[in-house]
């Protein structure tokens, strides 16, 4: 095992999990045609909605931040990449990235069971590993960027609820990220993965000397509660930076069924320059009544100084659901940084979803995201907290 004892270089291998693509260019916003490397498959057909609907319901006052949500019990460790599932009794669980041994850059996957106190905030309990690198599989070295739903799950002739994605990879310089899927019975796992091969490979370009991230990085939506799913990912290869959607009947998980693919549309996002921004590390939530899509992800670019493969910044966005996901304007809601959070670093952003990655009943958007410090040993300050953004 790597220990981190060396000087930035080591850094800068961080974790195949959520460091940032690199692009050849923050306006790169490629074509279909020069991306995809699969057969191309129909579009999802969900709503021909462009703008999105108002509501008269009532809006509950947001709670104050809370600030770091929980510490590690030693030196040498990391908490990053929160994803959240709120349970109808107000329970959460909060999903991240962690180290198990200090100082050693190996991620596993964690979970936490959150009770909601009176002021809205959350007390959280005893972590727990739900998913550890394979011993010698495609995922063998980093598990991480966790994604979880609630739905109607078949594996292997034994029904499941809960459904994760995550990142894996075998790489020590970022490169080369595969996509995967497991499966539970219970939120805090452990969860058993699917197969012996990622649900979305990758292989870097020989032919390319470009920076070639690969993919990862997913956020899952239970469209209709069953098992009709909405994969958000990001892939990062010479042709640039960008997400993607893909609709999956995952229902029987022995033969999962891709439905449709698309390059999810950036028009309307700028970076911190005003200019284009590409989409990465970004996390979902869907809006069902009001058909309504709310993102939070990381903002561009990033700082020059160290650390400098982490952004500064995250965004808040939304989009009227789509019927063509190539397609769309993006709204922005907040863009927060340093003036609100005190932190240089904001970054690998989470939002409280319902069970099925839907949103909530509360009236704002709960996000989760992570800080940390400046300097060649930033890694060791990640820390999760929490923010929150009122919807009307």
């Amino acid at each position: 095992m790597k220990k981190h004892l060396l000087p930035t270089v080591i850094l800068t291998l961080l974790l195949a999990s959520c460091a940032a693509p690199s692009a050849p260019s923050e306006t790169n916003n490629p074509s279909a045609e020069q991306t995809e490397s699969y057969p191309a498959v129909t579009e999802p057909a969900i709503s021909s909605d462009t703008e999105a609907p108002t509501t008269d319901a009532p809006v509950l006052l947001p709670p104050e931040p809370s600030g770091e949500q929980f510490a590690p019990l030693k030196d040498g460790i990391y908490n990053y990449c929160p994803s959240v599932i709120r349970m109808e009794d107000g329970t959460q669980y909060l999903y991240y990235c962690t180290n198990r041994e200090s100082y050693n850059i190996t991620d596993s996957i964690a979970c936490r069971r959150g009770e909601r106190q009176a002021d809205g905030t959350y007390q959280w309990g005893e972590e727990c590993i739900v998913l550890s690198p394979s011993e010698n599989g495609w995922d063998a070295h980093h598990v991480c960027d966790p994604s979880v739903i609630a739905g109607s799950f078949s594996y292997q002739g034994k029904n499941y609820r809960y459904l994760m994605a995550y990142l894996g990879c075998t790489s020590y310089d970022n490169q080369e990220n595969k996509l995967g899927i497991a499966v539970s019975d219970s939120p805090t796992g452990p969860f058993e993965r699917i197969g012996t091969k990622p649900l979305i490979d990758f292989a870097k370009d020989p032919s390319s000397s470009a920076f070639q991230w690969g993919v990862g990085q997913p956020s899952l939506v239970n469209y209709n509660r069953e098992a009709d799913i909405l994969l958000f990912y990001t892939r990062g290869d010479k042709a640039g930076t960008r997400t993607l959607v893909e609709r999956y009947d995952f229902s029987d998980l022995d033969s999962p069924q891709r439905k449709s693919s698309a390059i999810l549309s950036v028009s309307g996002l700028k970076n911190l320059s005003g200019k284009q921004d590409i989409l990465n590390n970004a996390d979902f939530v869907y809006d069902a009544e009001n058909r309504i899509f709310y993102c939070a992800s990381d903002c561009h670019p990033n700082p020059t100084d160290e650390p400098n493969y982490i952004s500064s910044h995250f965004r808040i966005g939304s989009f009227a659901e789509p019927a063509n996901f190539r397609v769309f304007v993006w709204k922005e809601l907040a863009v927060v940084g340093e003036n609100l959070t005190g932190a240089p670093r904001n970054h690998n952003v989470g939002l409280a979803r319902d069970e099925y990655g839907h949103l909530p009943a509360d009236g704002y958007l709960t996000v989760y995201y992570t800080v940390s410090k400046t300097g060649s040993s930033s890694l060791w300050s990640y820390r999760i907290r929490d923010y929150y953004y009122p919807l009307s």
